[in-house]
C-alpha cells in the first residue's frame, strides 16, 4: 500500500507540473510534494527509531499546516465571486481555531507510556478542525447552490474522503495505543490511496474552468452575469 501511494503521488506531482494543473491550487501541489518527500524519507532513508518518531511528528504537523493553507486558498479561489459566503467562511475559520484551542484545553491528552499519545492526540484534533472546515465549505456550496467546476469538486471530495477517516484513525491510535497503530496505519493508507486516485482525475480532467466574469448580487451571494443583454 505504501509503494502504491508513493507511485501515485509521484505521478500526481509530475502531472501537477503542467501549468493549468499548477494554477488550479498552488498549496495543493505543495501538499502533494511535502507528503511524498516526507513519506519517502521516513520509510526508506531514516533508520534510527528516535529520529523516525521525531520526523514523523514534524511531518504530520507540517502537513496539517499545508492543509490549512489549502483551505485558505480554496476559499479565496472558489468563493471569490461570492464575497458574502467567503466572509462567512472566514468566520468559521475563527470559530474552528477557537474551538480547537478550547478542545485542547478542556480535553488534554492522557499521559501514557506510548510515545505517540500526546503529539498524535493534538494532531488528530487539528485534523478534526480541518475536517469541520471542509464540511463547512461543502455545506456552503450545497446551501447556496454555487457553481463549482468539476476539478474543484473532485479536489474537495478527495479531502473529504481522506481527512475524516484519517482523523478518526489517529484518534483511535491515541485511544488504543501502540498495538492499534499498525492496523490504523494500513487503514489510513488505504483511504489516502483512494483519495489520490480521486485527485488523479483532477489533474487528468480536460474540461476548463469557467472564466466568465461574474458579479454577486446583494442577496445570498449568487452569481449573475456581468455582461449586458444584447
Amino acid at each position: 500500500m505504501l509503494v502504491a501511494g508513493l507511485i501515485t503521488q509521484l505521478f500526481l506531482i509530475l502531472a501537477g507540473l503542467r501549468k493549468r494543473n499548477l494554477q488550479l491550487s498552488y498549496s495543493f501541489f505543495i501538499y502533494l510534494v511535502a507528503s511524498f518527500v516526507s513519506s519517502f524519507t521516513i520509510s526508506y532513508l531514516i533508520q534510527d527509531t528516535a529520529s523516525s518518531r521525531l520526523f514523523y511528528v514534524v511531518k504530520e504537523f507540517t502537513l496539517d499546516a499545508v492543509k490549512t493553507a489549502v483551505l485558505i486558498e480554496f476559499n479565496q479561489r472558489v468563493f471569490r465571486y461570492y464575497p458574502q459566503v467567503k466572509r462567512s467562511n472566514y468566520w468559521f475559520f475563527t470559530l474552528a481555531i477557537f474551538g480547537l484551542c478550547l478542545y485542547l484545553w478542556l480535553i488534554p491528552a492522557e499521559k501514557g507510556s506510548w510515545w505517540g499519545t500526546v503529539p498524535l492526540d493534538v494532531h488528530a484534533k487539528i485534523m478534526q478542525a480541518n475536517c469541520f472546515l471542509f464540511f463547512v465549505f461543502t455545506g456552503s456550496i450545497l446551501f447556496y447552490r454555487l457553481h463549482l467546476d468539476d476539478r474543484h469538486k473532485l479536489l474537495l471530495i478527495g479531502f473529504l474522503f481522506s481527512q475524516f477517516p484519517l482523523a478518526l484513525g489517529f484518534a483511535a491510535a491515541v485511544a488504543f495505543g501502540e498495538p492499534a497503530r499498525a492496523l490504523v496505519s494500513r487503514l489510513n493508507s488505504s483511504f489516502f490511496v483512494i483519495a489520490l486516485l480521486i485527485w488523479a482525475k483532477v489533474y487528468l480532467k480536460n474540461d476548463s474552468v469557467d472564466h466568465t466574469r461574474l458579479a454577486t448580487d446583494s442577496g445570498m451571494g449568487r452569481p449573475t452575469s456581468s455582461r449586458a443583454p444584447q
